[in-house]
């Protein structure tokens, strides 16, 4: 009898793992962006940003993230006006700008999120790679991606051309998540 138990313990179905949602930290990371601009590098940050990542162990099984594209932040207050115009960002209009997960991968030491990103108005399937560590037992997740602004109307006019103001703009993200 107490072998039958034993067995059937054995055998059954250990619970799955449940989701543990995080806050994204902006206080200790970064979303930083990197554009040519008549073939040199601009660089500047997004100084307000947040959302939740949720995890199954050492697995994101959801992200919601944004940022405030008015919290444009090159160094340059001219620069930084006209990003929030019209042109650019349009930031009373659209003050946010959002990626949901539909479904998270690994690949190999890291995770690929299929998702949309949402920005001024246009909605693009965007997948984004990234990896998870843990510094001293919390969470932080980093990573690099790639967008085409004019697919999302970012530079209109004359800043559509993209022999002086590049087409392809790299983020770079790195934040700490904390517990909800």
């Amino acid at each position: 009898m107490l072998r039958s138990i034993a067995l059937a313990a054995a055998l059954a179905p250990l619970p799955a793992l449940a989701d543990e949602c995080y806050s994204v930290d902006a206080a200790h990371g970064s979303v930083r962006y990197e554009v040519k601009q008549a073939g040199s590098a601009f660089r500047g940050a997004f100084r307000r940003f947040g959302g939740e990542i949720c995890l199954a162990a050492d697995r994101a099984t959801r992200i919601e993230v944004w940022l405030d594209p008015a919290s444009a932040d090159s160094g340059l207050p001219e620069i930084d006006a006209a990003l929030k115009g019209e042109e650019f960002f349009a930031a009373e209009r659209y003050p946010r700008v959002a990626y949901a997960s539909r479904s998270i991968e690994l690949r190999g030491t890291a995770q690929l999120a299929h998702g949309t990103l949402q920005m001024k108005g246009q909605r693009r399937d965007l997948d984004a790679l990234f990896n998870l560590r843990r510094d001293s037992g919390v969470p932080v997740v980093s990573g690099t991606l790639a967008i085409n602004r004019l697919d999302y109307g970012i530079g209109t006019g004359e800043w559509s051309n993209t022999n002086w103001l590049g087409g392809e703009v790299k983020i770079d993200f790195e934040a700490t998540l904390s517990r909800r």
